[in-house]
C-alpha cells in the first residue's frame, strides 16, 4: 500500500515505532510533534492521512481536528486518532466531530495497518475527483446541496466560471491552464476562510467552481474574490501580454484578434426552505444567474431576484 502518512505524536519514541511500522508497510511518513507543526506540515507535505494523538503540547489534537475540519482545503483529508483516551465517550465525541477512525493505544499493528489503509484508499478515491483543485467533485457537490435543502437550511449557492480560459488554456498550453485553475482553488479556499457559519467549496470540473454559504456573505463573498481574481490573475501571464492587457492570436481565417485577460463570473442563488425541489433546479438557477454576469464587462456577480 502507498500514501504519505504525516504521524502526529510528541512522544519521540512512540512516533518513531508509528513510524517504522508503516514504513515497513510501504508508506511515505512525516512528523510532526505538536499541533502547530501538524497543521504547517499539512500544508507543505500534503498528507493522504493524519494519524493524530490526542494529547498534545499546546493545541490538543482534537484541536488540530477541528482545525483541518473547518478549512475547505481540508475538510475531507482523513483522521485517524491514535490516543491512550479509550473511554467511549471520548472516542464518540471525535468521530461524530468527522474522524475516520479512533484507535487505543496500546494498538495491534496489524489491525493499525488495516484502519489506515481503508482511510489512505477512500482518500485517494476522491483526489482522483479533482486532483488539480484537490476539492469535491459533482457527487459529493450534489449530496452536499441535498442535504442542506433536506434539513431545510437557508444557504447562498455561489456559481463561479472563469471567464476567457480556454483561449488562455489554447494560448500558453495545459500546464499553464493547469496553473490557474488550482490558483482560483486556493484563492477561494483562502477568501471562504474567514466566514462565520459552515461553507463548502466544490469543483465542478474545468472552470467552474461551487461555494455553498450562509447567504448574508454571499455578495461580500462574491466582490472579495473578483478583487482577488483581478490582483492575482495577471501575475499568470507573460509580462509583454500583461502589459499590453490582452493576448494577442490569430483566429482560423489567420486576421489578429486582441483577447482581454481572463476575469471571473459569479452566479448567486440564495436558497431558503422550500424553494428548490433538489440540487439540480438549484445548481440550474446559479448557471442562469451567472450567464448574466457574464455580460458584464470585467469580473463581476449577479444575483438572483427572482422569488421562485
Amino acid at each position: 500500500m502507498s500514501g504519505r502518512v504525516l504521524v502526529v505524536e510528541d512522544d519521540e519514541a512512540n512516533r518513531g515505532a508509528v513510524r517504522a511500522l508503516l514504513e515497513d508497510a510501504g508508506y511515505e511518513c512525516c512528523e510532526a510533534i505538536d499541533g502547530e507543526a501538524a497543521l504547517v506540515s499539512v500544508r507543505t507535505a500534503h498528507p493522504d492521512l493524519v494519524l493524530l494523538d490526542l494529547e498534545l503540547p499546546g493545541m490538543s489534537g482534537a484541536e488540530v481536528h477541528r482545525a483541518l475540519r473547518r478549512d475547505p482545503r481540508t475538510r475531507f483529508l482523513p483522521t485517524v486518532f491514535l490516543s491512550a483516551h479509550s473511554s467511549r465517550d471520548e472516542r464518540l465525541a471525535e468521530l461524530e466531530a468527522g474522524a475516520d477512525d479512533y484507535i487505543t493505544k496500546p494498538y495491534d499493528a496489524d489491525e493499525l495497518l488495516a484502519r489506515v489503509g481503508a482511510a489512505v484508499r477512500r482518500s485517494s478515491g476522491l483526489r482522483a475527483v479533482n486532483p488539480l483543485s484537490g476539492l469535491p467533485g459533482n457527487t459529493t457537490i450534489t449530496e452536499e446541496i441535498e442535504s442542506r435543502l433536506a434539513r431545510r437550511e437557508r444557504f447562498a449557492l455561489l456559481y463561479v466560471d472563469i471567464d476567457r480560459f480556454k483561449e488562455f488554456n489554447d494560448h500558453y498550453g495545459f500546464a499553464r491552464g493547469d496553473l490557474m485553475i488550482s490558483s482560483v482553488a486556493q484563492l477561494l479556499a483562502e477568501v471562504s476562510w474567514g466566514l462565520e457559519g459552515e461553507r463548502f467549496l466544490g469543483h465542478i470540473g474545468g472552470d467552474d467552481f461551487v461555494v455553498l454559504a450562509p447567504s448574508k456573505e454571499a455578495e461580500t463573498l462574491a466582490a472579495c474574490i473578483t478583487r482577488r481574481f483581478d490582483e492575482t490573475a495577471p501575475s499568470l501571464y507573460d509580462e509583454e501580454d500583461r502589459r499590453r492587457g490582452s493576448l494577442e492570436a490569430r483566429d482560423r481565417r489567420g486576421v489578429l484578434r486582441r483577447i482581454p485577460l481572463a476575469s471571473i463570473s459569479i452566479g448567486i442563488v440564495n436558497v431558503s426552505p422550500g424553494r428548490f425541489d433538489g440540487a439540480i433546479a438549484a445548481a440550474r438557477a446559479a448557471a442562469e444567474v451567472k450567464e448574466v454576469a457574464k455580460r458584464q464587462p470585467g469580473s463581476s456577480w449577479a444575483v438572483d431576484r427572482r422569488k421562485s
